[in-house]
């Protein structure tokens, strides 16, 4: 009923209001156990309350830590696995927001010499993590391609709830421009919306094609912003998303991840 109700929204335009009610709800629900947050972890820098919205639609510290952590403990295992005699380590977050994975990097890939960076469209964030996560580089680049960064420039490229977020040609455009930055043998991880999120598809046209293997979006919203949904079938991830790939499977998380994005793997070429 939820997304049917949002569904409805998103029709009549009314879903910057209604984003903008929900975010000093939860600021309000959130204020007293966000103190508790801070008191107990004193040196623990966390981004303004309305990066934070933006980007996970939460204004929850304790989450931000704790969901922030099990996340990146997921991929530095994949990258860790994936890639074991990489060293120095050259690792790029697309779409890293206010540093709730990139920030624990550093140490969940400690021993590896890691070279850590992250890339953002939206300039505030990008300006807050440079300003309060040290030892990690963070550029800015635009909601379409290019990255600032030379061809095969990394070993392993991650992201996290990007490419849920974005229309069909952003996903075809930056799928390119992730595989021109990963070296040859490189590591690309993403997640999307899977079968887990078919509560989303509020419509028998949207049903109809997710079932038939066709990436569905859901606009009505700014692009790139979490109200806009992309929400793919498996068969689509494999065979267009990334079709360009070597040894693309999708990985079972495991329990203490709190995942419930699909998670993807798979291997730029040689050659």
């Amino acid at each position: 009923m939820k997304y049917h109700i949002l569904s409805a929204t998103r029709s009549l335009g009314l879903l910057p209001m209604f984003d903008r009610m929900a975010f000093l709800r939860k600021r309000a629900r959130a204020a007293r156990s966000n103190r508790a947050f801070l008191a107990r972890h004193p040196g623990f820098a966390v981004p303004p309350e309305d990066l934070a919205f933006d980007a996970y639609n939460k204004v929850d510290w304790a989450d931000y830590h704790d969901v922030g952590l099990a996340h990146a403990a997921l991929f530095a295992r994949l990258i860790r696995t994936h890639l074991p005699d990489a060293q120095p380590l050259r690792v790029l977050e697309w779409g890293c927001g206010p540093g709730r994975l990139i920030r624990h990097m550093p140490t969940l890939l400690a021993g590896r010499s890691p070279q850590i960076s992250g890339a953002d469209y939206n300039p505030a964030t990008i300006d807050w993590c440079r300003a309060h996560l040290p030892g990690i580089d963070f550029a800015l680049n635009g909601l379409t391609p290019p990255l600032p960064f030379p061809d095969n420039s990394f070993d392993a490229v991650y992201n996290f709830s990007v490419f849920t977020h974005l229309s069909v040609a952003m996903h075809r455009d930056w799928t390119a421009e992730l595989h021109r930055i990963l070296r040859p043998g490189g590591l690309m991880i993403a997640t999307t919306h899977g079968d887990h999120y078919r509560y989303l598809l509020t419509q028998k046209r949207e049903i109809d094609a997710y079932d038939r293997g066709e990436l569905v979006t859901q606009k009505r919203f700014e692009e790139g912003k979490k109200w806009y949904f992309a929400i793919h079938p498996p068969v689509w991830v494999r065979n267009s998303l990334l079709a360009a790939f070597d040894r693309v499977r999708q990985v079972a998380p495991g329990p203490d991840a709190g995942m419930t994005q699909d998670v993807w793997t798979g291997f730029k070429p040689h050659g």
